[in-house]
């Protein structure tokens, strides 16, 4: 998947269109209008000659309806998104006598990068590019810089647009889908009487998971004091390293190190072998001691764990990370506003 995010983004329009999701999402609330959920309603599956809707779903499976809800509003989102950006650069054309695909980089000429950018880039993604030399790669370098000069230059312009003419998505949200998820005395950061109460199922060998550390640091920064944040074990079963590390993990609660080594197993994620998570376990300054004792009673260890994949999978987690925020389920890991915008409305409640 993340080969395929890569060669997608190495094509300037997706870096422009995901520029301009990323603005709207910044800037609207979108989701699903009453009109389009009661023709929804109309679809259905007959099952021994009953019939069932989505509002069978809802009841029965509220984690699977709360996935299709997600999955909507962000098609919906995405639709009218594409269709406003369209309008907008209708609009823009007109005022200048231009056609739309010119709107974004009318008159822009990407300058020569310095000799200190390329080399910079080049030390960076040294491991990246194979081995070759400066010279070999000096051309996809000036290539990638001024690709991001003309993203950047997009960017601002797109700015400008939306502030000139500006757009609402009249859409009435619908009520969220919220399921009992137990903390059951896990690890937490953040005060027990806050009023959101995120619960997050993870994966430390995970590169989705990792990716998600830097939003939540993020959102418990900016509500510190009305967050609480709890960790649960969900190591998937693929990821050979994943129980290991968990159990080492969880050896350093009780000397009050959890959180070192949460984020010390986190930053090293696509190393995890037994010998390099005893290492850095022991770095985060676990006491060798206690940490060998500990590790020898792997059962315990494993059946805490296991509790906690067993409890996940009861609420509808199937990947990670999975989170829920007062209950409202969140999957993947999204950009900072999806989950913004949930806590603001837990909030206002």
């Amino acid at each position: 998947m993340e080969n395929i995010f890569k060669k997608w983004m190495e094509n300037p329009i997706s870096k422009i269109l995901l520029a301009t999701n990323i603005v709207f999402a910044l800037l609207f609330i979108v989701s699903v209008p009453s009109f389009v959920r009661e023709y929804i309603t109309q679809d259905a599956v007959s099952i021994g000659g009953k019939k069932y809707d989505l509002s069978d779903v809802k009841e029965t499976s509220p984690i699977a309806y709360s996935k299709f809800q997600s999955e909507y509003k962000s098609l919906i989102k995405n639709t009218l998104g594409e269709f406003a950006q369209d309008k907008l650069f209708e609009l823009v054309a007109k005022d200048k006598n231009i056609k739309p695909s010119e709107v974004l980089n009318q008159g822009f000429t990407p300058r020569e990068p310095s000799e200190e950018e390329i080399l910079n880039v080049y030390m960076s993604n040294k491991e990246q590019l194979g081995g070759k030399s400066l010279n070999e790669t000096k051309d996809k370098i000036v290539g990638f810089l001024k690709n991001q000069q003309e993203q950047e230059h997009s960017r601002a312009v797109y700015r400008d647009i939306v502030t000139k003419y500006p757009v609402e998505f009249l859409i009435k949200e619908p009520a969220a889908v919220r399921v009992t998820v137990e903390e059951k005395n896990n690890p937490s950061i953040g005060p027990k009487d806050a009023k959101i109460t995120i619960i997050e199922f993870s994966d430390f060998e995970c590169p989705f998971c990792k990716r998600s550390q830097d939003v939540n640091q993020k959102l418990r920064e900016k509500y510190k004091g009305q967050i609480r944040w709890v960790f649960r074990d969900f190591p998937l079963p693929f990821h050979q390293d994943a129980m290991y590390a968990h159990m080492a993990a969880n050896c350093s609660i009780s000397e009050g190190k959890y959180w070192d080594v949460f984020n010390t197993l986190f930053e090293n994620s696509g190393n995890l072998s037994k010998g390099n998570v005893d290492a850095l376990v022991l770095k985060a300054g676990m006491p060798k001691d206690k940490y060998q004792t500990c590790m020898k009673d792997a059962p315990r260890l494993k059946s805490e764990i296991d509790a906690d994949i067993q409890d996940g999978q009861k609420v509808g987690v199937s990947g990670t990370p999975a989170f829920f925020i007062n209950g409202i389920f969140v999957s993947g890991a999204l950009p900072f506003e999806n989950f913004d915008e949930i806590i603001q409305k837990e909030l206002k409640q």
